[in-house]
């Protein structure tokens, strides 16, 4: 997302929800910054995993 924010001041993120089967590890867990953080859990968002490992977010048409 090329966010600078501090890992000190992110907030922990599942990339495959508990809710759906996913697992608690960290694996399947990134650091967001709070902003960010709300846009992966909004649907109104898509989150696209790059093969350098960032994320960007878009609004759904």
């Amino acid at each position: 997302s090329g966010c600078t924010i501090p890992a000190a001041w992110c907030e922990a993120h599942h990339l495959t929800p508990w809710s759906r089967g996913g697992p608690t590890d960290l694996d399947d867990g990134i650091l967001l910054c709070p902003h960010h953080h709300h846009l992966a859990h909004d649907h109104r968002y898509d989150m696209q995993r790059h093969p350098d490992g960032t994320f960007t977010f878009h609004r759904r048409v």
